[in-house]
């Protein structure tokens, strides 16, 4: 059984996030990246991570930090986490999950 699930979404972001870094800043630190969203994805699914509410309005969306990217999770009980998106800190937040919100 996976640690966690990706949405759709959550995929999309993280091919965003391959293209812009590779475009801009090289592989290395893609790789940088890369592995540190890894790790940050498995401590949700291990439960590893403190739990803290994204907004009172979206008591189960969770938020978390991976150097400069917002990951942003629900966790059902007895559930495997479910990543819904990963916003670069530089980003519109709010508008990009008001999307998420929308679609879903």
């Amino acid at each position: 059984m996976p640690l966690y699930k990706l949405t759709n979404e959550a995929e999309q972001d993280l091919r965003e996030i391959t293209r812009y870094t590779l475009d801009n800043w090289g592989e290395k630190q893609l790789n940088k990246y890369r592995v540190s969203l890894k790790k940050r994805f498995n401590d949700i699914g291990k439960g590893q991570i403190v739990k803290r509410s994204f907004s009172q309005r979206l008591p189960d969306v969770y938020v978390t930090k991976s150097d400069r990217h917002f990951i942003f999770y629900l966790v059902e009980e007895n559930q495997t986490p479910i990543i819904i998106a990963i916003i670069h800190e530089a980003k519109d937040i709010l508008n990009h999950l008001a999307e998420w919100l929308s679609d879903n």
